[in-house]
C-alpha cells in the first residue's frame, strides 16, 4: 500500500508540473482569461461545489442579496477562483518586476526593529504573498506552514519558497523559531481563515459558529507585537490591489477576544471583495461524529457587542418515534442534543398527534407534523418549508421519513446501524455491547453526536465566554 501511495504522490507531483510548464508558456494575460473560462466550466459541473459555495454565501449575505445577487455572485466567485488559480501559477514563474507592474500595494515603510504577524486569507490571487519578499527587501518574511501530504510537492513547495525569500515554519514543529524569527524583526504570515477542527475556538464569522485557529493571536500575545490584516482584490484582467490594513495591537491578555477580532477584520476584508474569496472551501464545516460540542468540551467565545439575535443556528431537525411511550422515552436526548451547543434549534418532524406533547416539552423550537398518509415528496417539502437543516436524528426507523430526510438534502443524517433504513443515514452510533432500554438508548445516540450522557440546566445562559475547556494563554 505504500508502494502504491508514493506511486500515486508521484504521478500527481508529475501531472502538476507538466500543467505549470503549460502554463509558463502563456502570457499571464491568457492564464487569466483561460483560467476564467475554466471556472466557468467548474460552475456548471462541479455540482456539489457549486452548491457549497452558494450555500456560503446565502449564510453571509441571504439577508442582503436576493437569490439570483447570490448565484450571479457565485458564478463569478467561480470565475475568479480559476483565474488566479492558474495566474498566480503564472506568477510563480516571472521575474517579480513584471509581477509587480500588475499590483498596487501600500505596506508601511517606517517599521524601525519591530516585527508583526500578517493575517493573510485565500484572497484573489494569494500567490502574490510568497513574492512580498522579492518586493520589499527590507523585510525578513516568513509563513507558518502546514506539510503537504504528498512529499514530492511539499519539497517543491519548500524549495519555492526559499528561492522568493520566504523562511517557512512547521506549525506543529517550529513555533518557538518563529516566536524568535518575530522577535527579531521578521513578519510571518498566518492563514486565519481556515477551520481549526476540535483544537479551535468556536466563535462568530458571519454571524454563524465556526472553529477558528488561535495561533495568530497567541503569537501576537507570546511577542507583543500587532497583527496587520492583508487582502488581495482583483481589479482587472491580471490586475491586483494589495489592502494593507492599520496594525493591530494587542490590547488583552485573552486569545480568545483577539481572535474574534480577527474574525471580524476577515468578514471586512470580504465583505469589501466578496468574490474574491474562496467560498467553494466548507468553512463553518460541523465536526463529525460529535457536531456537538459537550461531550468532549470545547472553547466556545461571543464578543461582548455581539448581538445573539442575529447568530445564526445549528438546526437539527429530530425523528419523533411513532407513539406517545416512545416519544416520550425519547425526550430525555432530545433535551441532551438541545444543550449540547448553545447555536441549536430543533424542529421535530412528528405525527400530528404527538405535535402537543413535543411543545410541551420544551425542548423544541418547531414542530413539523405530517400525515402517515402523505407522500414521501410532501414530507420532504415540508421539511425544506421550515429551514435548512443541519442534520437530522433518527430516534425512529421508517422508510418514508427516512426516504424524504433523504431527499431533503439534510448533510448529517444520524440512525442505528441495525435499521432496514441504514443505507440512508451517513453516520450511525457504535451498537451498545449489552441491551438498553428504550430511553437509554436514545440517550447513546444523543452520546454519539456529542452530547453529555444526561439532560441539565444549560451552560450557555449567561456571560460572553462559554467554557467548555480550558485554553491556556
Amino acid at each position: 500500500m505504500g508502494a502504491l501511495i508514493r506511486l500515486f504522490h508521484l504521478l500527481s507531483y508529475v501531472a502538476f508540473r507538466a500543467g505549470e510548464g503549460v502554463i509558463r508558456l502563456l502570457p499571464i494575460d491568457a492564464a487569466f482569461g483561460i483560467g476564467s473560462f475554466g471556472g466557468s466550466i467548474a460552475y456548471r459541473i462541479l455540482w456539489r461545489r457549486r452548491a457549497l459555495a452558494l450555500s456560503n454565501l446565502r449564510l453571509a449575505f441571504g439577508r442582503e442579496m436576493s437569490q439570483q445577487q447570490l448565484e450571479a455572485l457565485n458564478r463569478e466567485h467561480f470565475r475568479r477562483l480559476g483565474a488566479n488559480l492558474l495566474a498566480g501559477l503564472k506568477a510563480s514563474t516571472l521575474d517579480h518586476e513584471k509581477i509587480w507592474a500588475r499590483v498596487t500595494a501600500k505596506i508601511p515603510v517606517d517599521r524601525g526593529n519591530s516585527g508583526w504577524i500578517a493575517l493573510i486569507s485565500h484572497m484573489g490571487n494569494w500567490e502574490l504573498y510568497s513574492h512580498l519578499g522579492q518586493r520589499f527587501p527590507e523585510y525578513r518574511f516568513g509563513a507558518v506552514y502546514q506539510t503537504l501530504a504528498n512529499p514530492f510537492t511539499d519539497h517543491y513547495v519548500r524549495k519555492m519558497r526559499g528561492r522568493a525569500g520566504i523562511t517557512l515554519f512547521d506549525r506543529r514543529t517550529q513555533l518557538l523559531s518563529c516566536v524568535r524569527f518575530l522577535r527579531e524583526g521578521g513578519v510571518v504570515g498566518v492563514l486565519v481563515d481556515q477551520g481549526a477542527g476540535y483544537s479551535g475556538l468556536w466563535s462568530p464569522l458571519f454571524g454563524r459558529l465556526t472553529s477558528s485557529s488561535t495561533l495568530a493571536a497567541r503569537l501576537a500575545l507570546r511577542t507583543a507585537l500587532p497583527v496587520v490584516p492583508i487582502a488581495i482584490n482583483t481589479c482587472g484582467k491580471a490586475q491586483w490591489k494589495m489592502i494593507i490594513s492599520p496594525p493591530i495591537y494587542p490590547q488583552t491578555d485573552d486569545p480568545e477576544v483577539l481572535t474574534a477580532e480577527i474574525n471580524r477584520q476577515l468578514e471586512q476584508q470580504i465583505r469589501q471583495s466578496p468574490a474574491d474569496w474562496l467560498w467553494a472551501h466548507n468553512r463553518w464545516k460541523p465536526l463529525r461524529p460529535h457536531f456537538l460540542f459537550a461531550r468532549n468540551v470545547r472553547p466556545v467565545f461571543f464578543p461582548p457587542d455581539f448581538d445573539r439575535s442575529t447568530l445564526d443556528r445549528f438546526r437539527i431537525l429530530i425523528v419523533s418515534p411513532p407513539s406517545l411511550s416512545e416519544a416520550s422515552a425519547a425526550i430525555p436526548a432530545v433535551r441532551a442534543i438541545k444543550e449540547g451547543r448553545p447555536d441549536t434549534w430543533l424542529g421535530v418532524l412528528t405525527p400530528p398527534e404527538l405535535s402537543e406533547m413535543w411543545t410541551n416539552s420544551g425542548a423544541i423550537d418547531s414542530t413539523l407534523p405530517y400525515e402517515k398518509t402523505a407522500s414521501v415528496a410532501s414530507v420532504s417539502s415540508t421539511i425544506r418549508d421550515v429551514a435548512q437543516f443541519d442534520a437530522a436524528v433518527f430516534f425512529a426507523s421508517h422508510w418514508k421519513t427516512a426516504l424524504a430526510v433523504w431527499l431533503a438534502r439534510i448533510p448529517i443524517r444520524v440512525g442505528r446501524r441495525v435499521d432496514s433504513n441504514s443505507w440512508l443515514y451517513n453516520q450511525c452510533p457504535v451498537e451498545p455491547s449489552k441491551p438498553l432500554d428504550a430511553m437509554e438508548m436514545n440517550l447513546h445516540i444523543a452520546r454519539s453526536v456529542g452530547a453529555t450522557g444526561a439532560a441539565s440546566s444549560s451552560p450557555f445562559e449567561s456571560g460572553e465566554r462559554r467554557n467548555f475547556a480550558t485554553v491556556s494563554g
